[in-house]
């Protein structure tokens, strides 16, 4: 009979040890699960919350349509047939709350693939309200800024609304370098001009000479809304302000080196829609760049922090609870008895 007791003791307690770890990885499973739905629910508000904040703060249209990333763009396409023509391609400003006040860096490469108008647009920042203003460079090499608030305006490689000299000519890769002593353009790694160039009326104009601060413009840079291709100078007539340009190899980036945008996107629909055609990145690129990232987040151990609590201790405190009461009974059970 005591041998019997003490099986059944036994094979209770073994039993309860083995199902303690089984109940503790079900609810740490279960915890981290329910972590895991919260972080994603919250995540996807933050992103809401942000998007709608953007799109009210910016006050300019963000493409919401087929956006995918492309190698090029063609600056010529809008729909318009009459008038001015509006924007296909729509940003918001990479720079916009940055610390420009080391200055900024653009870069592009512009392929021409029609006649020059010179008072077009290749890229425009656009700003409103108390950063009214634009930041252009038209396909005629004319580095052009006007912001009222911040100093006045500046026309760089222009006369009397002319080109003074194309530096893109049948295609170039276009640097300009604006710091707080002034600027710089360069085409194929040449310098074209800089500031020194608002000092001859022949050549510039404007409130802006070679000696003045262009701190100013830098601060403008990081309050402004908008980013353009294509759009966004004084000038938007049809037939006459179009940047017959295919743009490509974009990069935006701090004077530090600090990358904010350096892939073209585009509205698929729309583009084709317009009788343009998309040249998408290759999935395999995409994949790499994705897989990349991948690799990070799985060895890059010490970016990641854990929360939670520990269900050890407690299954510990049962098993050893339980192996205390079945020596306890095995002891009742086995102990000598007298019979009259």
């Amino acid at each position: 009979m005591r041998k019997k007791v003490m099986a059944v003791l036994l094979t209770g307690m073994l039993t309860a040890v083995n199902i303690m770890p089984v109940c503790a990885t079900e609810a740490e499973t279960e915890n981290a699960e329910q972590e895991t739905v919260l972080a994603e629910e919250t995540s996807e508000e933050n992103a809401q919350e942000t998007a709608e904040e953007s799109e009210s703060d910016t006050g300019i249209v963000i493409p919401r349509g087929n956006m995918v990333d492309v190698e090029v763009i063609d600056l010529s396409l809008h729909k318009e047939t009459t008038g001015d023509f509006t924007a296909v391609y729509a940003y918001e400003n990479p720079f916009k709350g940055q610390d420009t006040s080391q200055g900024v860096v653009i870069e592009f490469y512009a392929k021409p693939t029609w006649e020059v108008h010179e008072l077009g647009a290749i890229f425009a920042i656009n700003g409103s309200g108390a950063y009214d203003g634009k930041l252009y460079f038209s396909p005629g090499s004319y580095l052009g800024f006007n912001s009222p608030g911040f100093g006045g305006y500046f026309d760089a490689n222009l006369f009397n609304y002319t080109i003074v000299t194309d530096y893109i000519k049948d295609g170039a890769l276009i640097r300009i370098e604006l710091m707080p002593e002034g600027f710089a353009v360069y085409a194929n790694d040449e310098l074209c001009y800089d500031q020194t160039i608002l000092d001859n009326s022949l050549e510039g104009a404007g409130d802006f000479t070679s000696s003045s601060d262009f701190s100013s413009i830098l601060e403008w840079i990081s309050g402004a809304e908008a980013l353009y291709f294509g759009y966004g100078s004084w000038w938007n007539g049809v037939g006459a302000n179009e940047a017959n340009v295919n743009l490509s190899q974009i990069s935006f980036r701090l004077q530090d080196g600090t990358v904010l945008m350096d892939q073209l996107r585009c509205d698929k629909d729309l583009v084709e829609s317009l009788g343009g055609s998309v040249d998408e990145v290759s999935e395999e690129t995409v994949s790499e760049i994705k897989l990349a990232d991948v690799d990070v987040e799985i060895f890059d151990i010490e970016s990641v922090s854990y929360e939670g609590k520990s269900v050890l201790p407690v299954m510990t405190a049962v098993v050893v609870i339980v192996v205390i009461l079945t020596v306890i009974v095995v002891a009742v059970v086995c102990k000598p008895r007298k019979y009259d």
